[in-house]
C-alpha cells in the first residue's frame, strides 16, 4: 500500500521536530553540567567564569536551531523533498 502524502509530510514533521528536541535536550545537559561545575568548592575565579561562560554558550545555538526548523517546515509543505525524490 503506498504512503499518502499527507502521512509523509507529517512523518517528516515529526523527525524535524524530535530532532530539534533531542538537540536542545543535549544543549541543556551541556548548560546544567557546566553550571553545576560552577558551585565546585574553592574553585579558582577564572575556572567559574569560564564553567558560567561556558554554560551560557550551550544556548546561544536554539534561536538558529528553531530557525532552521521553521525553514525546514516550509521546505516539507512546499514539497521540496517529494519533488527531488522523482529525480
Amino acid at each position: 500500500m503506498p504512503v499518502s502524502t499527507e502521512s509523509r509530510k507529517r512523518r517528516r514533521r515529526r523527525q524535524a521536530v524530535l530532532g530539534v528536541l533531542t538537540f536542545l535536550l543535549f544543549q541543556a545537559a551541556c548548560a546544567a553540567l557546566f553550571a553545576a561545575l560552577c558551585f565546585i568548592p574553592d574553585l579558582p575565579r577564572r575556572a567559574f567564569w569560564l564553567f558560567a561562560a561556558l554554560s551560557g554558550a550551550c544556548g546561544l545555538p536554539v534561536i538558529p536551531a528553531l530557525v532552521v526548523l521553521k525553514e525546514r517546515f516550509k521546505e516539507i509543505e512546499g514539497g521540496e523533498s517529494d519533488a527531488a525524490a522523482e529525480y
